[in-house]
């Protein structure tokens, strides 16, 4: 595991900088990192398996206050030193307001297998240390009794820490929700189901997504996901307006094509004061494009759904919609295989993406291309995106010198200029 830090808004890079403590990267295999960052803090969890004979791996963590100039030694998370069980997916948020306290307030979720099938495990700390003495359990149906797995994690930064994960207790793949009011001390003694409108485990849901609006006058939290139950794969959608006490009994159909009637997959969220912003990708046109939809009132109504691709609808897949935000700017970026009318031969994934300056009612007119190798040459892939100041800043993995290598960049948010 790996970390650098751009300065400058990523004009200027440093060194590379080892986090997991395996000097000669033989022993153990580090993975699917996640990171936090609260003022000058920087927090980072990952998969590792270096205590384990079997390749089952543990939740490793490490933290820098000097914004990532040096790190704490990593630390072993997850109760299992010698990695008797899988630990996987850890997820991670932190809390911070400089006027009330210095303190950082960090949870961390992930699932693990522990008692048999997989549960959902939370454990949060103060500064990046004064962790919980033991972890918590967030599915309440019996330890170990059904998978239960894929947690994602937000929180409101006034105490309200969610989590929701898919849960298989009921035979198919249900979205449970837990919650706590406290930064992560308590939580609630029973899960809840959020996939409601058709019998429990009936249909099979995936591609879990959250946020919270935080500017909301009460906390409001919201889940979107893929599923089944009309035969081809729908986007589902459902919210809670007082900080995750009570959600809507049925969840809301986002997609506007004949139910079941084609795919929509993986769902991307935003919101902020009460505008919420979802998009997906789906095949109504039979090449797959990116759709979005968008709220005023919290998602009790939707506006109609709109392309965010501009090219020939249904021409080429357009894949992996992601979403960054900052008040009313949004950014939406994904994979696109348009083809290079140049190039002989078929095309490799680029990233493309467009820009709302008012809460995604209106988009920049058309999509910029963030990758600046020869379209179509070569593969672009596992994007992220973050606002920071008029910028909106890209990272992923690219292939177009041989083996995978990660690059970044910088472009203007309102979706007219780049650097």
């Amino acid at each position: 595991m790996f970390f650098n830090a751009g300065r400058s808004g990523g004009e200027i890079w440093g060194q590379d900088v080892q986090l997991s403590d395996d000097p000669e990267g033989v022993e153990g295999l580090a993975e699917n990192p996640a990171i936090a960052c609260a003022g000058d803090s920087v927090y980072v969890v990952w998969e590792d398996d270096r205590d384990s004979e079997y390749g089952n791996r543990n939740i490793y963590f490490s933290y820098s206050d000097d914004a990532g100039m040096t790190w704490q030694d990593d630390a072993l998370l997850t109760s299992d030193p010698q990695g008797d069980w899988d630990a996987l997916s850890p997820q991670i948020a932190v809390d911070y307001d400089e006027s009330a306290s210095p303190d950082k307030t960090l949870y961390i979720s992930w699932y693990d297998g522990r008692s048999g099938a997989y549960d959902i495990y939370f454990t949060r700390s103060t500064n990046g240390y004064n962790f919980l003495a033991e972890e918590l359990r967030l599915d309440t149906d019996a330890p170990g009794a059904a998978y239960s797995a894929h947690s994602r994690l937000a929180s409101d930064g006034i105490g309200g820490v969610y989590v929701i994960w898919q849960d298989r207790r009921a035979g198919g793949n249900d979205v449970y929700s837990n919650y706590s009011v406290d930064g992560g001390y308590n939580w609630s003694a029973s899960d809840v189901r959020l996939d409601g409108g058709v019998e429990g485990g009936s249909s099979d849901a995936f591609g879990l997504s959250l946020t919270v609006d935080r500017e909301a006058a009460v906390p409001a939290v919201y889940a979107a996901w893929h599923d089944d139950r009309n035969g081809g794969k729908d986007i589902y959608f459902n919210y809670s307006l007082d900080a995750g006490a009570s959600w809507q009994g049925e969840a809301v159909r986002i997609d506007t094509d004949v139910a079941g009637g084609s795919n929509s997959f993986y769902p991307a969220l935003s919101a902020s004061n009460g505008n919420v912003v979802i998009a997906w990708h789906d095949d109504r046109n039979v090449g797959y494009d990116i759709y979005m939809r968008r709220s005023e009132n919290g998602g009790e109504s939707w506006s109609p759904s709109s392309r965010l691709d501009t090219d020939l609808i249904g021409s080429a897949h357009s894949l992996g919609v992601v979403l960054a935000r900052d008040g009313n700017r949004v950014v939406g970026a994904w994979s696109d295989f348009r083809v290079n009318e140049e190039l002989a031969g078929g095309a490799q994934p680029d990233f493309w993406y467009r820009a709302s300056q008012d809460g995604g009612a209106q988009w920049s007119d058309a999509e910029l291309r963030v990758d600046d190798d020869p379209q179509s040459t070569a593969i672009s892939d596992e994007l992220q995106v973050g606002l920071s100041g008029p910028f909106a800043h890209f990272l992923w993995v690219d292939y177009r010198l041989g083996r995978a290598d990660l690059w970044f960049r910088s472009m203007d948010s309102a979706g007219f200029l780049s650097r």
